[in-house]
């Protein structure tokens, strides 16, 4: 939201509904609304108020002040977008950051309202956003790694006429724990108005009612103040596998449930994600990932040492950063991504690990044990693997899998008749995460709406019943074997605003 110059109206943009997008206007005289674009966000009016720059579909467009004569002024390659369009203060520059979220890549460019060729003013993976104090000074929000969602600001100068940085960023905050959200400069660039988010993850429990789809009720399970993810469940059902980053990297730890105390089992200097049970039971699989590879790990249950079982192709989107610069969780650790492995609970059967190939999502199974050997099962063309969530059933026969913002579709695909099957659910839009009820029969989900999110049970035929409400993003929904309880995971965010005086010019 913004006042549009002379103060009579008020810019809006952004989501309006799931799937919804626009940019409209508010007359403050009269209330009236008027809108001025479909498909369209980030919308930053001009410093005279005669146009108006916007965002539709990763690249940047340019309107008049009214909504007419809407143009792209800038494109963007594959797996590029563009994020937080910002004039010069003196309204000849459009100012922006590019991303390739394939080579990490993010670029604070420059270009004349009305030209072509792009100025690089500074290029960091860990930028995240950027303010304008004044003509040729800049403040740059920038994780400490691009990884880890701790901000810090730093500022730049830059010369006003050609966009040429004059010097190197220099550090003005040393802050740690949060992530700096918005901006917003006073008009002498002497002070500066930030938000401060400090997001984790927590593991809820519920307990099923004997499985008729009534609403649940459900107890914060983790009271740490760091990343929790709910992992496997022990066979009999009387404790959880937790990933969690406590220890300052994310390790395996194992949690009754009637206990508020956590035992470690994968602690090391590494991180480690995705606890899962061999179908045996006597094993707990797990993933290491680093930035660019992944390795599936198991170790014993009764305790022991790890061993490796294969190197996966890539490295599952892991990592402590938001899925997307709207996306409604925030910055936070992302359980989105491929590869990605699940396991059935039927001694003898094979797990099945998901690899991106080019542009399909290639689907394995494999036996989970050291020099384990890939057995292709299918493969679907993908346009992003990283927003493909699935699980495997108990019985390890269908697989069930969907996408992050593919509005109100479930698809499941027997492994043993090779078909598949689509599932309906329009009145639960922008599935987030998905996973099998024990006995096979239904599929949980998170669903989110700008109203909160909600935890869904969905019988195979389609029939949706509302199990558990929140106004916190929920994801990485697990049943436990006996039917009794559901483990998930749910976002915790606090914001608060500071401002920041006596910045230097």
């Amino acid at each position: 939201m913004t006042w549009l110059p002379g103060g009579a109206e008020i810019l809006f943009s952004g989501q309006a509904a799931p799937g919804v997008y626009g940019i409209w206007s508010v007359d403050t005289a009269n209330g009236a609304l008027r809108k001025l674009q479909d498909s369209s966000e980030e919308a930053r009016p001009s410093p005279d108020g005669k146009r108006i720059a916007f965002i539709r579909q990763g690249e940047i467009w340019m309107m008049g002040a009214k909504g007419g004569a809407a143009a792209r002024v800038l494109g963007v390659g594959r797996g590029e977008a563009v994020s937080q369009i910002e004039w010069s203060p003196d309204g000849r520059w459009l100012t922006y950051i590019r991303r390739a979220e394939e080579r990490g890549a993010a670029v604070l460019e420059a270009r004349l309202a009305g030209g072509s060729e792009a100025r690089r003013i500074f290029d960091n993976p860990s930028l995240q956003s950027f303010c304008w104090l004044s003509s040729g000074h800049l403040v740059l929000n920038l994780w400490e790694s691009p990884d880890e969602p701790t901000s810090n600001l730093w500022e730049m100068d830059v010369d006003a006429g050609d966009m040429r940085p004059e010097d190197r960023p220099r550090r003005l905050t040393n802050w740690a724990g949060f992530a700096v959200g918005a901006m917003s400069a006073s008009a002498d660039g002497r002070r500066l108005a930030v938000t401060k988010r400090l997001d984790q993850s927590d593991v809820f429990i519920g307990e099923l009612a004997g499985g008729r789809g009534e609403p649940i009720p459900a107890r914060r399970f983790t009271t740490d103040e760091r990343i929790d993810w709910p992992g496997a469940w022990s066979e009999d059902s009387t404790w959880l596998l937790i990933e969690s980053e406590r220890t300052g990297h994310m390790g395996i730890f194992r949690q009754r449930v009637d206990s508020a105390n956590a035992e470690p089992v994968v602690v090391n200097g590494e991180d480690n994600w995705s606890p899962e049970l061999s179908p045996d039971g006597k094993w707990i699989l797990y993933v290491v990932s680093e930035r660019a590879e992944a390795r599936l790990m198991r170790v014993p249950v009764a305790g022991g040492a790890a061993e490796p079982i294969l190197a996966t192709r890539g490295a599952p989107a892991f990592v402590r950063s938001s899925r997307a610069p709207s996306s409604p969780a925030g910055p936070h650790v992302s359980t989105l991504g491929n590869p990605a492995f699940h396991c059935p609970a039927r001694p003898g059967a094979p797990c099945v690990v998901s690899e991106e190939e080019g542009n399909e999502l290639v689907f394995s199974s494999f036996e989970p044990a050291p020099g384990a050997k890939r057995t292709e099962i299918f493969r679907m063309a993908v346009e992003d693997a990283n927003e493909l969530f699935w699980d495997l059933s108990r019985d390890g026969t269908r697989i069930a899998y969907s996408y992050a913002h593919d509005y109100s579709h479930i698809r499941v695909r027997d492994l043993r008749k090779r078909t598949e099957r689509e599932i309906s659910i329009p009145q639960w839009p922008e599935l987030q995460s998905i996973g099998w009820s024990a006995d096979g029969t239904a599929i949980f989900a998170a669903a989110f709406a700008p109203k909160g999110s909600s935890v869904v049970k969905i019988t195979l035929n389609g029939k949706a019943s509302l199990l558990y409400g929140s106004g916190e993003p929920i994801e990485m929904l697990k049943a436990s074997p006996d039917g009794r309880y559901l483990a998930f995971g749910q976002m915790m965010s606090s914001v608060n605003a500071w401002l920041i005086e006596g910045i230097p010019k």
